[in-house]
């Protein structure tokens, strides 16, 4: 069933694009050091039409033919598994047209009259970029006078961003799975003790849940913002103390069959909140509260921003904050939008607007975040009892026929949290 469901993507990108060629990079090693390199990560849209996690493969489709071009054999196999193909991937590619990588030219040239546009990932891999630009330029086209019309050229990440708009039942139920384990994670941290502990350790500590809980992979570099450092969107853990009386934001997520979790939670660092991180906490909260209930096919993500916006401004109106600095500040007081796409990257390359530039309208299968939040730094105009106070609410929601579902789940109710901390 799994092996079908990639070659049944493959199928219907080349149909519905059938004069478009993709150049689809898995992605090559990226040097760390002299001769170390990093940890790698398959590009999402290669392992969307793969399932396939490999080093330097590319991925050709041309209407209904598709090539997959690595240079996989039994030297580079001896120092690095990176570059192997396993049986259950050769599985998954079974309709495809075997060849190594340095074919790329002769297969594009055979191919010169099937195709008006190239798509690729502008800017991942220059020498395929440079090879594929050399290879369609005009002078090489027009070699054999094969075509008069002119070559377009796009980003192939907005367009196969369409397809993985709506998730499948197999991707939701692995992005539910991805949300359960986070979430398992999330709730034994709101246990653990913080004081005198760095940012850096409580990062490493639930990088390594992660980790016990079969996600090999963060979805992202996790965040760790304690004190005034809260106020950062994404402040990476330092070796800064944190301290009773204050609060840590942590955002963290893990990877789970290559889809991703997206959490964020804000944490007295002793057992309670103080009177002012409630308070703004509690707004924050609210907000959250607001737009998941508005979740349902037909509306949009920047409908969902405005409710967001509206509550977190009723919410500041109600503590003090004046009408006028609300209007100015708040697009300094929440900098960022309340929801992104998530799937199998954190931040899915889906467009936002329709080929009319109006916004999307959601419909089932649409998976994203729901985060609105607060941020009182100094110098934006916030009262001097609130300045240092960060708070940001995080989870993931998918939409369904009857309105939306949660694919977190993570205690968020400031009596929930005080509750578990007060065991510390």
């Amino acid at each position: 069933m799994e092996t079908m469901i990639y070659q049944k993507r493959r199928q219907e990108l080349g149909l519905k694009y059938s004069r478009t060629l993709f150049v689809i990079s898995s992605g090559d090693e990226a040097m760390r050091s002299h001769s170390v390199a990093y940890r790698h990560k398959t590009a999402g849209d290669f392992y969307y039409l793969t399932g396939v996690h490999l080093l330097g493969a590319v991925l050709l489709v041309i209407g209904k033919k598709t090539y997959f071009l690595s240079d996989a054999n039994e030297a580079t196999a001896v120092w690095d598994d990176g570059h192997s193909l396993t049986a259950a991937d050769k599985e998954k590619l079974q309709d495809v047209n075997f060849e190594s990588v340095d074919k790329l030219a002769d297969i594009i040239h055979s191919h010169a009259n099937d195709f008006d546009r190239v798509a690729l990932a502008i800017g991942r891999n220059q020498k395929i970029d440079q090879t594929l630009l050399n290879t369609i330029s005009y002078e090489s086209r027009h070699r054999g006078r094969v075509s008069n019309l002119p070559l377009a050229l796009c980003d192939s990440r907005t367009l196969i961003g369409t397809m993985r708009l709506v998730k499948d039942n197999h991707e939701i139920s692995l992005m539910k799975e991805a949300g359960h384990r986070s979430s398992l994670v999330h709730r034994e941290l709101i246990k653990q003790n913080f004081v005198r502990k760095s940012e850096r350790e409580v990062v490493s500590w639930i990088e390594s849940q992660f980790m016990a809980q079969g996600m090999p992979w963060t979805a992202y570099e996790s965040i760790a913002g304690a004190g005034e450092r809260s106020t950062i969107l994404h402040a990476r853990g330092t070796d800064r103390i944190l301290n009773e009386g204050e609060i840590v934001l942590i955002d963290a997520g893990g990877e789970y069959q290559g889809y991703c979790a997206d959490i964020t939670r804000v944490l007295p660092v002793g057992k309670k909140f103080s009177a002012e991180q409630k308070t703004i906490y509690q707004i924050v909260l609210d907000a959250q509260k607001a737009v998941l209930e508005n979740v349902k096919s037909g509306v949009t993500l920047k409908n969902l921003h405005e409710i967001a916006l509206m509550h977190l401004s009723e919410g500041l109106l109600k503590i003090g904050f004046a009408k006028d600095t609300i209007q100015e500040k708040l697009g300094k007081f929440m900098p960022h939008s309340t929801s992104h796409w998530i799937g199998l990257d954190v931040h899915d390359p889906s467009s936002y607007v329709d080929d009319s530039g109006n916004a999307l309208k959601l419909a089932e299968g649409m998976c994203f975040t729901v985060e609105p939040g607060l941020y009182f730094r100094e110098g934006i105009g916030a009262p001097s009892q609130y300045l240092g106070i960060g708070v940001r609410i995080e989870d993931d929601v998918v939409v369904t026929a009857t309105g939306a579902e949660l694919l977190t789940s993570v205690p968020k109710e400031i009596s929930e949290i005080e509750e578990l901390r007060a065991g510390l």
